[in-house]
């Protein structure tokens, strides 16, 4: 498995989106689509787990770098890859409950796609479904 599919898989479960890593596994491997969303709803603010002021021209003030160093160096990288490429190179993992989309995986390619001035980025999505209540 990938490292961006697996530090997706943790992200859903630390967010209470499935009850183990089991169960987002399975979620993962049969509920996801691979599709493309505008940066636009990135900024607006319509993704959780995602601070839209990460979208600016100075994503990570010294304040707010949850990584230290470590957060430039990783939109710096993909800022690179998207010039040479025209593209990330791996999609954003989200989940989507409703009509609400849920960051699990990828702020730094979601920031460097936003500062390369691309209008939309490619993401895999896992569909939640709800659960079904026993009588």
């Amino acid at each position: 498995m990938s490292k961006s599919l697996l530090d997706s898989i943790e992200t859903s479960v630390a967010l209470g989106l499935f009850p183990d890593e089991e169960a987002a596994t399975r979620a993962h491997v049969l509920q996801t689509v691979e599709t493309s969303l505008p940066i636009a709803k990135f900024k607006a603010g319509k993704v959780d787990n995602l601070n839209p002021a990460r979208l600016s021209e100075n994503p990570y003030p010294v304040e707010n770098r949850p990584r230290g160093k470590a957060d430039l160096a990783s939109v710096t990288h993909h800022r690179r890859t998207i010039r040479s490429k025209g593209r990330v190179t791996s999609p954003i993992w989200l989940a989507k409950k409703d009509a609400k989309y849920i960051m699990l995986d990828g702020v730094h390619r979601v920031v460097a796609t936003y500062l390369e001035k691309k209008r939309t980025i490619p993401a895999y999505v896992v569909r939640l479904t709800r659960r079904k209540q026993r009588i």
